[in-house]
């Protein structure tokens, strides 16, 4: 983390140090009406120049030095991009353009002075549909008992180690609706609204005998003896004051599941030459059906790349590492939905190694693809679909 805080603070200082000099006079009318001069010679020969408007002149001046005031503005222009890239502030074509003035040029802050210093950003506003699914083992953290809707204390330390789960599996499938904009040229905010379903499997063995006394002191059921096991469904061993049984060993457990997910998070880029690096954090909630309370995740991934083109491809290419930690409980009911067995798990392997690529279709709409790397216990696949504006 400290490297990502140096990086920012030498990115941040570079900017406004390009932002001084650029208010400082140094390309004076004498220069601008050069640039006049030589775009009216240059259409005068066929050459592909454009005539500059007063606009144009001023903002040619912040970022147009003296040793090329003589060039056309195309040129100008075309040395100030990553010809490696298809991701620009200007877009160079055979026709010169001059820069466009977008609603959206608000943003980022200091967004103008990067442009002038030369980075390449990518529009401010963006709106993506997210694919991801996954597949990763879970860890048993803790057992309990819902009994007739209600949770004791005195009855979830009582059955210790009578029941366990094993070969805990849980795959799943999200599509996300993502909102994000660019507050500053490295840092983005984005927020996360969405629907998820898929599907938990399981063995359960469950080995319990519960005193009706104990019930009784908990609250739970109505009656004596063998009416109290009754009142909840469950068989009753004698003799008096005798036990409920709650008893199933090895029995294959599947759970299907659905809700909605809500979310958000941030991001924090920056590049040098062709090459990038970002580190993202997110957190989400999701609401499913066989779960007591919200499922909570946070997420946490860095990736370092390359910005290019390899034939028609332009876009960029990355590695890099997740950790999710994922904390929810799910409730599987017995026959007769008196008994539920309530089960805490996280993810039992939380790191995964990711290897991903974006295609640049145009400056607006990009493709993602990412995918886990062979080793990774989790398996995962995301796609994404982007518009920028």
């Amino acid at each position: 983390m400290a490297n990502y805080l140096l990086f920012i603070s030498f990115l941040f200082c570079a900017l406004l140090s390009l932002s001084t000099q650029a208010t400082e006079p140094e390309t004076n009318t004498e220069a601008l009406a050069t640039v006049d001069k030589n775009s009216t010679e240059a259409q005068s020969n066929n050459e592909s120049a454009i005539r500059l408007s007063e606009q144009q002149k001023s903002q040619c001046a912040q970022y147009c030095s003296e040793a090329k005031i003589n060039e056309s503005y195309k040129q100008q222009v075309s040395d100030r991009q990553n010809p490696n890239s298809s991701v620009g502030y200007e877009l160079v074509i055979p026709e010169a353009l001059p820069p466009r003035n977008r609603w959206s040029d608000f943003l980022p802050i200091l967004g103008k002075e990067a442009r002038e210093a030369g980075y390449l950003l990518p529009l401010p506003f963006g709106i993506s549909l997210v694919g991801l699914t996954q597949e990763q083992p879970f860890t048993v953290s803790e057992i309990g008992l819902e009994i007739d809707g209600q949770q004791s204390e005195i009855i979830n330390d009582f059955i210790d180690n009578s029941i366990s789960a094993k070969n805990l599996k849980v795959s799943d499938t999200t599509y996300n609706l993502r909102f994000d904009a660019w507050i500053l040229p490295f840092w983005n905010v984005y927020g996360i609204v969405g629907k998820t379903k898929g599907t938990a499997e399981l063995e359960l063995d469950v080995e319990l005998e519960l005193p009706t006394l104990l019930l009784a002191s908990a609250g739970i059921g109505n009656g004596l003896n063998d009416k109290r096991c009754t009142s909840i469904n469950l068989p009753f061993q004698g003799p008096a004051p005798g036990h409920c049984l709650v008893s199933a060993e090895g029995i294959p457990t599947k759970l299907d599941f659905h809700g909605t997910v809500l979310g958000y998070g941030t991001t924090i880029a920056g590049g040098y030459g062709d090459f990038f690096g970002m580190f993202d954090v997110n957190y989400t909630e999701a609401d499913i059906n066989i779960a007591i309370e919200k499922s909570t995740q946070t997420v946490y991934s860095t990736r370092l790349g390359w910005n290019g083109s390899i034939g028609i491809y332009q876009g960029q290419i990355w590695l890099g590492a997740m950790k999710q930690d994922i904390k929810q409980q799910l409730a599987i009911s017995t026959p007769g939905n008196k008994v539920a067995v309530l089960i805490d798990q996280h993810a039992s392997s939380p790191w995964n190694y990711l290897i991903g690529a974006q295609w640049n279709i145009t400056e607006e709409w990009a493709i993602i693809a990412e995918t886990n790397l062979a080793f990774s216990d989790r398996q995962q696949f995301m796609m994404q679909l982007g518009y920028r504006f």
